[in-house]
C-alpha cells in the first residue's frame, strides 16, 4: 500500500519564517564572534608576566623601596643582555660539534671550556648585581633577601640522602 503525494501542492510557509532564520544566523555569527573575540585576545595578551628571578624578590619589599631596586635590577639586567646572548651562542656552537663528523673530541671540549667561560662571565655578573643590591637593603630587607635565596635555592641545599626519589617505584 502506497501513498501518492502530490509535490506541485506546497503549504504556504509563515510570512515571519524567513526573518526569524534571518535573525537566528545573525545570533548564531555574534556568539561566535564574541567567543572568537575572546580567544584572541586570551592568546595575545595571555597572563601577565611573571616577575621571574631576582624581581620576584623585589616584589617583597615595602612598596615605597621596590621601585627603587626594581629598576637597578631592571638597568643591571640590561646590561648582562650581551652576556646571555654570548652563552647561549657559545652553547649552541659547542652543542653543534656533537653532529660533527669526524667527531673532535678536543674541539668538543675546547668548545664545552668557552661555553663555561662565557657563563662565570654572565654568573659574575649576576652575582655583582646581587651584591650591588644587598648593600642597598636594610639589615631587616637583607634577612628577607637571606630566606628568599634559601627558598629559591632549597633543592640545591638539600642534602642528596634527604632528597626524595620521584621516581615510581
Amino acid at each position: 500500500m502506497t501513498a501518492e503525494v502530490d509535490h506541485s501542492v506546497t503549504t504556504p510557509r509563515p510570512r515571519y519564517l524567513y526573518p526569524a532564520l534571518i535573525a537566528s544566523l545573525a545570533l548564531n555569527l555574534l556568539f561566535v564572534g564574541v567567543f572568537a573575540t575572546a580567544v584572541w585576545h586570551h592568546r595575545q595578551e595571555g597572563p601577565p608576566p611573571r616577575d621571574k628571578g631576582f624581581l620576584g624578590f623585589v616584589n617583597q619589599l615595602s612598596a615605597d623601596r621596590q621601585e627603587t631596586i626594581r629598576k637597578q635590577v631592571l638597568t643591571a639586567r640590561q646590561s648582562t643582555k650581551g652576556l646571555r646572548e654570548n652563552v647561549r651562542s657559545s652553547w649552541l656552537q659547542a652543542n653543534a660539534l656533537l653532529a660533527a663528523e669526524p667527531f673532535d673530541k678536543d674541539k668538543f671540549l675546547a668548545a664545552l671550556m668557552q661555553v663555561r667561560a662565557a657563563e662565570d662571565r654572565f654568573k659574575t655578573a649576576i652575582y655583582g648585581t646581587v651584591a650591588d643590591t644587598a648593600a642597598e637593603l636594610t639589615p631587616d630587607e637583607r634577612k628577607l633577601l637571606q630566606k628568599w635565596r634559601a627558598n629559591r635555592h632549597a633543592k640545591m641545599l638539600t642534602p642528596p640522602s634527604d632528597q626524595k626519589d620521584d621516581k615510581p617505584d
